[in-house]
């Protein structure tokens, strides 16, 4: 008997082709995306595989581009042609590949990144370096979305930095790995609406990020968000004394660091049902966070566990 699954086709409705997330289910709303522009003859798919020989045109995986770099640059000018009418729409790079060697400078305006294949033991591929997001004057990557992917650094510093005025770049289902003696897995300055969800920070037998596994630096982060994340790291999230905007949500991560595992200096964040241990005792060597913007987290510290804030009894 034929079963659904054979049934299956690769494409949906009007030739959209179908997606899967990281649980192989379909995306709703898929069939909407990706547009294709001229009655198909200017796809927004382009494919990515770093072992290849040669760069093709990065339309097929026969002709996939070679570096990430180039399938981010084919996206960038796809959604920023005029003539496609591409503005409300989204490109799609797919990227395999074994241990991708670049360091990352340019970003995709309106882009999912998604990381398919495996690199070893790693879900999808691992991008080896340091990547520094040229500064919005340049070009700005509003709604750059990075799914499956592995970030590995090269040299100290931070793994990923985003400066001031890029918005809207999402982190989903992706691992940072502590390498080189890296200071921080995200560095973001002046930016909104940046989201990391399901995604994990490790040290392995490093010492972990040691300035913060994400760091939210001085200047507006309105709408940043950080959910249901594993972070182990010298120190886990940082928020700057000058941090402003409203809507910073951090909720129900794991947390586990040597210091401080939620450090808000600006106390804008709500703070809601994290489980944080550190090694540092209770108090401001192990957290430090608005009470009135937090509930249901527990912090378990070198002397003992705590509901924060404190429940009324």
């Amino acid at each position: 008997m034929a079963t659904y699954a054979a049934k299956l086709r690769s494409t949906g409705i009007d030739n959209a082709t179908v997606k899967l997330n990281a649980d192989g289910q379909l995306v709703a709303g898929g069939a909407r995306e990706p547009f294709s522009a001229a009655g198909g003859l200017i796809p927004s798919v382009f494919y990515v595989d770093g072992n290849v020989v040669n760069s093709g045109d990065g339309f097929t995986w026969d002709t996939a581009k070679k570096t990430l770099a180039e399938g981010l640059a084919a996206a960038h000018l796809y959604q920023t042609t005029s003539s496609n009418r591409a503005w409300a729409h989204r490109a799609t790079v797919y990227v395999a590949g074994d241990d991708l060697d670049e360091d990352l400078t340019k970003f995709a305006e309106k882009t999912d990144v998604i990381g398919v294949g495996s690199d070893d033991g790693n879900k999808g591929p691992r991008i080896l370096g340091n990547h520094v997001l040229e500064a919005a004057t340049e070009d700005t990557y509003a709604g750059c979305r990075f799914i499956n992917m592995t970030f590995k650094p090269e040299a100290s510093g931070p793994v990923v930095t985003i400066p001031t005025g890029q918005h809207g770049i999402e982190f989903h289902y992706s691992k940072w790995e502590w390498a080189a003696a890296s200071t921080t897995g995200i560095l973001i300055t002046a930016s909104l609406d940046m989201v990391v969800d399901n995604c994990r920070f490790v040290k392995g037998s490093g010492t972990g990020f040691s300035t913060g596994a994400i760091s939210i630096g001085a200047g507006a982060a309105s709408q940043t968000i950080i959910t249901n994340s594993y972070i182990d790291a010298n120190v886990g999230i940082t928020l700057n004394a000058s941090t402003t905007g409203e809507g910073i949500l951090i909720q129900n991560n794991t947390v586990i660091a040597v210091g401080v595992t939620i450090d808000d200096n600006s106390d804008l964040a709500y703070v809601i049902d994290n489980r944080c241990i550190s090694e540092g005792t209770l108090g401001a060597n192990s957290y430090d966070f608005s009470l009135a913007k937090s509930a249901g987290n527990i912090v378990t510290g070198s002397d003992n566990t705590l509901d924060v804030p404190i429940k009324a009894v």
